[in-house]
């Protein structure tokens, strides 16, 4: 059963000219629950308050964030938490209000992990803006994810990688992509389009543990085509081995399953059933 609270009040309704619906004016999280817990919730309360500062953006205080989340989890073995930060209501037009009161709304649902698995992608028609402003963030503007998603019905895709105008991928339309060039891993760089997502983070720093080379970089399609091993990343499901796209055909290879166990002792369980 899904619950909801706003500004830490039990409840579901949001003021018509709250911002966030308006103009898409706010950040959002999606936070797996494992165990009764919110998985790399700190990891999650830096990206918000790092983009809050970003946007300008009152955040609210985060040893009071920190306990309503663990809060709202408890008693979820496996679930989703899904909170949500706007600026608030204000006036009509663009400008921002001079002394914003933010809304904060979050929300629980059980629901079960997806198990390790080898997955189809396809590419997306539906061109990522380039903007250095809000690139990495994740903003509510998701609109460009998703008309992109509207693009298939197959349930055996996956997953569908998206490229900007100059034709660098960017991502999936709900995850980031690793390739593994050599004895590299490379994912796309985030500095103008893409989001730099929870388990991105982890996945980088765990390679980076266990010695492998790792690079953020402007990636092509030839480039990823190319590649000896292809995953994506996502703070759900965390890695996730790429098998085909389009006539290209992929086995999850050493680097794939490494960082997989990595992942499985830190407690992203969906990754456990690699070997």
């Amino acid at each position: 059963m899904e619950r909801f609270w706003i500004n830490g009040v039990p409840g579901r309704l949001i003021d018509i000219t709250d911002r966030g619906l308006a103009y898409g004016d706010g950040l959002f999280e999606t936070i797996a629950i494992r165990h009764s817990a919110p998985r790399f919730l700190d990891l999650h309360l830096d990206r918000l308050h790092a983009g809050a500062v970003r946007l300008g953006l009152p955040a609210p205080e985060r040893g009071w964030l920190h306990a309503q989340l663990a809060a709202a989890a408890a008693g979820i073995d496996e679930g989703i938490l899904k909170l949500t930060l706007t600026r608030g209501s204000g006036p009509r037009g663009y400008a921002p209000p001079a002394h914003p009161s933010p809304t904060v709304a979050w929300s629980t649902e059980p629901r079960k992990m997806q198990r390790w698995t080898q997955i189809r992608v396809r590419w997306c028609e539906t061109i990522a803006g380039r903007n250095p402003a809000t690139a990495g963030l994740k903003t509510l503007c998701r609109l460009e994810q998703v008309l992109a998603r509207a693009e298939w019905q197959d349930e055996s895709i996956a997953e569908g990688l998206m490229c900007d105008e100059q034709g660098l991928l960017t991502g999936g339309t709900a995850s980031n992509v690793f390739v593994v060039v050599g004895n590299c891993l490379q994912t796309p760089e985030v500095t103008r389009s893409g989001i730099s997502g929870i388990m991105r983070r982890v996945v980088m720093e765990q390679a980076r543990e266990c010695g492998i080379e790792v690079s953020e970089v402007p990636m092509t399609r030839l480039q990823l085509l190319e590649a000896r091993e292809v995953f994506v990343s996502n703070a759900l499901t965390g890695i996730r081995p790429v098998c085909q796209l389009g006539e290209r055909d992929w086995s999850p290879g050493p680097v794939t399953r490494s960082l997989a166990m990595r992942l499985a002792k830190l407690g992203v369980d969906e990754c456990a059933g690699n070997c």
